[in-house]
C-alpha cells in the first residue's frame, strides 16, 4: 500500500484507481451470498470479483517498488527500520480496530481464543488450516488471510528488492516464484491430507502466502516494464482504452471457464487466482498511460481509503443480511438482479463514508505515529545498493 495519494501525486492516481476497482470487486462478490436466487450466470460473473485481492497484491507490489526504489535514488540507501515501521503502522491500527469492532458485533460461535488473537494481531493467521478454513475457526477479521499474506511479503520484500533489480530478474523471479507454490502446495496438500476436509485444505491451499508470491512477483514484472520498456510503454498509451477494455472482457471471461468452479481454490498446477491475475496485470499497465474514464475521481477516492473499505465492507454486508426485505435479497430472476444491483450501490456508498471515517481517525493518525517514531530513530545500516 503507497503513501501517495492522488492529491499529493496526481501522475500516480490510477494506482489509487486499482485500488478502488479492487475493493469494488471483492464488494460485489461477498454480496452475492446474501443474494441465494441471483441467476446463476449472474452469480458466476460477480463471485469472480473474488480476484480483486490479486489485484490489491499486484498494485502493492508495484507501489512497494516505486517507494523502494524512489528512496534508494534520494538516499543512496534504504532503511528497513523505516520500512518495517512504514508498513506496521499504515496497517496495523485500522486492523486491530476492525478485530475489536467485528468481536463486539459478532463475537465467536466457540468463545474468545486468545491464541488466535495473538496470530492474528502478529499477521501468522493464514498459515495453518486450523487457523483459517476449517468450519469452527475464528476470523478474528473477515478477509483477515489477505493481511497476513501481505505482511508475510513485507517480510521478504527486502530481499526481493535487492536480488530482483531489472526486468529479466522480474521474469526469472515470477518463474521461481511459481515453483515455489507448486512444491509447496503439494507438499502441504500430502501433509494435511487425511487431517482435514478436502475443502479446507484446497481453500488454505488458495490463501496462504507461498500460493499468492507469484502474484508479487508479476507485480516486480509490472514495475519493470513501466520503468524500463519506454517503446512497449509507448504503445501501451497509444492503445490503452482498448487494451484496459479488452483486460475486462478477458477477466469476465473467466467466470465462464468450465475448470473455475473446481480450481477456484489453489489445484498444485493451475490456481485460478493465477489465471485471474493475468489479465489484472495487463488492466494496470494500461490504465498507467490512460488519461481517459477509467482513471477517475471516484475511483481514486474509493481507493485512497481501500484499506479500511476492505476491513469495513464486511460489517456494511452484515446489516444487508440482518434486513433481508429491505434490500429483498430472497428475489429471484431479474428482481434479484435488479436488487443485486440497487445493493451494490448502496453497499459501496455505506461502506465509503464508514471508510473515510475510518480513514482520517484511525488510518491517517497511524500513518503520522509511524513517521514520528521513524524520524526520532536514526537510519539503520541496511541496504546501500540492490545487487547488480
Amino acid at each position: 500500500m503507497p503513501d501517495l495519494t492522488p492529491s499529493s501525486k496526481p501522475h500516480f492516481a490510477y494506482i489509487d484507481c486499482l485500488r478502488g476497482y479492487a475493493v469494488l470487486l471483492v464488494i460485489g462478490c461477498h454480496l452475492v451470498y446474501s443474494f441465494p436466487e441471483l441467476p446463476n450466470p449472474v452469480r458466476r460473473l460477480m463471485v469472480t470479483g473474488w480476484f480483486g485481492v490479486q489485484l490489491f497484491f499486484l498494485a502493492s507490489s508495484l507501489t512497494l517498488l516505486m517507494s523502494w526504489h524512489s528512496e534508494l535514488r534520494r538516499n543512496g540507501r534504504v532503511s528497513l527500520r523505516a520500512f518495517a515501521l512504514r508498513r506496521f503502522w499504515r496497517i496495523a491500527p485500522a486492523y486491530y480496530a476492525a478485530g475489536l469492532l467485528y468481536y463486539l458485533v459478532q463475537p465467536p460461535a466457540l468463545g474468545f481464543d486468545g491464541l488466535q488473537v495473538l496470530r492474528t494481531a502478529i499477521f501468522v493467521n493464514a498459515w495453518h488450516p486450523a487457523w483459517l478454513t476449517v468450519p469452527e475457526a475464528w476470523y478474528v477479521v473477515p478477509g483477515g488471510w489477505s493481511i497476513s499474506v501481505e505482511f508475510a511479503f513485507y517480510a521478504v520484500f527486502p530481499l526481493f528488492a535487492a536480488l530482483v533489480t531489472s526486468l529479466g530478474r522480474a521474469w526469472l523471479a515470477l518463474l521461481a516464484c511459481l515453483g515455489i507454490g507448486v512444491v509447496a502446495n503439494l507438499m502441504a496438500e500430502q501433509a494435511f491430507a487425511g487431517s482435514y476436509a478436502p475443502a479446507a485444505i484446497e481453500n488454505f491451499l488458495f490463501f496462504w502466502f507461498p500460493n499468492q508470491l507469484s502474484i508479487f512477483a508479476l507485480g516486480g514484472v509490472l514495475f519493470f516494464t513501466l520503468r524500463n520498456q519506454p517503446r512497449l510503454m509507448g504503445w501501451v498509451e497509444r492503445h490503452s482504452t482498448a487494451l484496459a477494455l479488452g483486460a475486462i472482457v478477458a477477466f469476465c471471461l473467466i467466470a465462464y471457464l468450465p475448470w473455475l468452479g473446481k480450481y477456484l481454490g489453489a489445484m498444485p498446477w493451475l490456481p485460478a487466482g493465477h489465471v485471474a491475475s493475468l489479465p489484472l496485470a495487463v488492466f494496470a499497465l494500461a490504465l498507467s498511460r490512460h488519461r481517459g474514464l477509467l482513471v477517475n475521481r471516484a475511483a481514486a477516492a474509493m481507493g485512497a481509503v481501500s484499506f479500511s473499505a476492505y476491513l469495513l465492507h464486511f460489517a456494511v454486508l452484515h446489516v444487508v443480511g440482518l434486513l433481508p426485505g429491505l434490500f429483498m435479497t430472497r428475489s429471484a430472476g431479474v428482481a434479484a438482479i435488479a436488487a443485486y444491483g440497487l445493493s451494490f450501490v448502496a453497499c459501496v456508498a455505506l461502506t465509503f463514508l464508514l471508510s473515510k471515517l475510518s480513514y482520517h481517525l484511525i488510518e491517517q493518525p497511524g500513518v503520522a505515529l509511524g513517521k514520528r517514531l521513524i524520524a526520532r530513530l536514526r537510519p539503520s545500516r541496511v541496504v546501500a545498493t540492490p545487487v547488480g
